[in-house]
């Protein structure tokens, strides 16, 4: 298992303090390793697993969706027969949690992504339509192999943007929050905790 070094943060708190840019390469380069195992004839339904759990992990990280969002994107996009591979690969899914209203989020597939590595998954993400809690299952195995929750992945794109001084309402936008008042505490508190990091950075 790889354990990722985490910021201390309140143990009940979903923000683990994930450095985004370093859980992103980190992915890729296991998704890296993988692809280069199974291009050698050396194919176990375990790696094939493997591939499809962390391809699921890199698309929650890059559009900063839930698992379950990012569980349904994925199977949508392994259903489609006719993607075009010469652009990004885009597909809209319906948010969770929106009682009142039905809306809907485009997301984008992590270019790392190819035509190949979606062939390779297909089964075991399609799998997971049918199966019993998927959301569990992908939390659990990413859990077990990096000990990390799949909803820090959300705050790690979150804060991201945060730090980039990015307003609230583009996030939300982005990320699928009907509530702005989380999403405008949340980033106060990251740009502001930035910005007493910087102060010497300004100083004259």
């Amino acid at each position: 298992m790889v354990e990722i070094k985490l910021n201390k943060r309140n143990d009940r708190s979903w923000d683990k303090g994930l450095d985004f840019d370093n859980i992103y390469r980190l992915f890729e380069r296991d998704i890296v390793k993988i692809r280069e195992k199974l291009n050698n004839g050396i194919v176990y339904k375990k790696d094939i697993k493997r591939l499809a759990y962390l391809t699921i992990a890199l698309f929650q990280l890059r559009n900063g969706c839930r698992i379950g969002e990012a569980i349904e994107g994925m199977i949508l996009i392994c259903k489609n027969n006719n993607l075009n591979w010469d652009k990004p690969i885009e597909v809209r899914v319906k948010v969770e949690k929106t009682k009142k209203t039905v809306s809907y989020r485009d997301m984008v597939l992590p270019s790392i992504i190819t035509k190949h590595d979606v062939e390779l998954i297909r089964d075991a993400v399609l799998n997971l339509e049918n199966a019993k809690r998927p959301r569990m299952r992908i939390y659990t195995w990413l859990k077990n192999h990096y000990g990390i929750n799949t909803h820090s992945l959300r705050y790690a794109f979150i804060t991201k943007y945060a730090v980039m001084n990015t307003s609230p309402q583009l996030i939300a936008k982005m990320t699928g929050h009907v509530n702005l008042n989380h999403i405008i505490t949340y980033t106060q508190e990251k740009v502001a905790k930035q910005m007493l990091y910087d102060l010497e950075k300004h100083i004259k």
